[in-house]
């Protein structure tokens, strides 16, 4: 049951600006569906998982990315990322450990590490704000 409407009001317009301005990236479509996906698994957004399953499968992605520590099909630099995003979406547990971040720029340089970071701070809100309405 949908306990309150997650888009009415004028936050909902706003995040949805940020969230397009945050789609230009030059990272891989695919990636960033992934990097989502990632992140709503963490936060536990049902609804979430969904969406970014079904959209990171419509550009050929089909991993499951919950194993991407051990799965050798992921790449150093995917891994990097995933770290990233992971470490972005638990930031309550300190901060961003500096070995993730160096690590994620070496595989990757610092305007596409800052992206990640942009990707995985819009999706959690999305999650949030998914979670906090109950949407299923």
């Amino acid at each position: 049951m949908i306990r309150l409407d997650p888009f009415a009001g004028p936050g909902f317009a706003a995040l949805g600006a940020l969230a397009k301005a945050v789609d230009d990236v030059d990272l891989p479509v695919g990636l960033v569906e992934l990097v989502r996906l990632r992140c709503s698994q963490i936060n536990g957004c049902s609804y979430c998982i969904r969406l970014h399953s079904d959209a990171a499968a419509a550009v050929g992605e089909v991993r499951d990315v919950s194993g991407w520590r051990t799965d050798p099909a992921f790449t150093v630099a995917e891994r990097a990322v995933f770290a990233l995003a992971e470490a972005v979406t638990l930031v309550h547990d300190g901060h961003v450990p500096d070995a993730v971040l160096d690590a994620a720029i070496r595989a990757l340089g610092e305007v596409p590490v800052q992206q990640v970071v942009w990707v995985a701070t819009v999706v959690n809100a999305y999650n949030r704000l998914a979670i906090s309405a109950r949407l299923t």
